[in-house]
């Protein structure tokens, strides 16, 4: 366990308390705002932009509503915990980052909202890489923005075709299931590989 010198996070059921982020928020908040697309064509709009096709302002076009970001990030909330274990990581000497599927500029909200950037440094977000995990490329592309060596990383998804890639990637993974964290040791415990 001392030879992990990264933590690398995934944002939506891990740092952030929804999983399902579109299903959770993003529909109910678009319903809310008088949105009448099919949940599957939100799902598809939501998938563009996440790839950095298109602007926030553009997929609220797109889905018929005046939609704001900063009004929608609200909805989010952070994992129990999380904040613990970051001032822990920080105070080992374990560097954090963030590997995400997500907007651009959500995810940028949501940094300065939670006030995350204080611990994370290095965020690597879908709609700016224009990859989604379990791509090997998102993982290749962090650890280019990282000069990490995957070994080296220890990767904490709650998907299980997320922490598959990036083990095939040569990652250290943990599958997060609890919803909320406990010290790192105890979670560095749960190491799959």
């Amino acid at each position: 366990m001392s030879d992990v010198r990264w933590l690398v996070l995934d944002a939506m059921g891990v740092m952030y308390h929804a999983g399902d982020d579109v299903a959770e928020l993003l529909i109910p908040y678009l319903r809310g705002n008088g949105c009448q697309l099919a949940d599957s064509e939100i799902e598809a709009l939501y998938l563009d932009a996440s790839l950095g096709r298109m602007t926030s302002s553009q997929f609220w076009q797109r889905c018929g509503v005046d939609g704001s970001d900063a009004d929608y990030i609200t909805g989010h909330t952070l994992s129990p915990g999380l904040k613990d274990l970051l001032e822990e990581a920080t105070a080992r000497g374990i560097r954090v980052a963030c590997l995400s599927n997500d907007m651009s500029e959500w995810a940028a909200l949501q940094r300065d909202h939670f006030g995350l950037a204080e611990f994370i440094g290095s965020w690597c977000i879908s709609g700016d890489i224009g990859v989604r995990k379990p791509d090997a490329e998102a993982f290749l592309a962090l650890l280019g923005m990282i000069g990490a060596e995957p070994g080296k990383c220890l990767f904490v998804d709650d998907r299980q075709k997320n922490t598959d890639a990036a083990r095939a990637v040569g990652f250290r993974t943990v599958l997060f299931e609890a919803g909320c964290f406990s010290s790192l040791n105890e979670f560095l415990s749960q190491l799959e590989r």
